[in-house]
């Protein structure tokens, strides 16, 4: 009888999200994070939710442009807003950019370093 691993399960479940995306959803998020700009604004969401000038200032953007960046995160569902009397606060989608981290998850290697499997290639390819 084999034995299943609490690991097994979860390399499953990695596997089983890894090949159910949605293309346009997966280049819609990568779109949106391959902007310099669009990854600092982000990174300071991953910190706390804050306002729109806050964000514009912090990035040294003018207000309009902003406003594009945020659109596109928007559209990716990176980020949701809330309007707070005159001031609209926007905060991180976490589960958008845990799409993207499980769709990188297949590219890394269970077998060690980069060197280590190419080593490991290289030395089947001598046997």
């Amino acid at each position: 009888m084999t034995h299943i691993t609490q690991k097994d399960i979860v390399n499953l479940l990695v596997n089983y999200m890894i090949m159910n995306f949605d293309d346009a959803t997966i280049d819609t998020v990568l779109t949106a994070l391959a902007n310099p700009k669009r990854r600092g604004i982000i990174y300071i969401l991953s910190l706390y939710p804050t306002s729109i000038s806050y964000l514009a200032a912090s990035q040294s953007l003018s207000l309009p442009a902003i406003h594009k960046h945020l659109r596109i995160l928007e559209d990716a569902d990176l980020i949701s807003r809330k309007k707070i009397g005159r001031t609209t606060i926007i905060a991180l989608n976490p589960s958008q950019l845990l799409i993207a981290k499980n769709w990188f998850s297949q590219f890394t290697p269970e077998w060690g370093s980069v060197e280590a499997s190419l080593e490991n290639y290289v030395s089947r390819l001598e046997e």
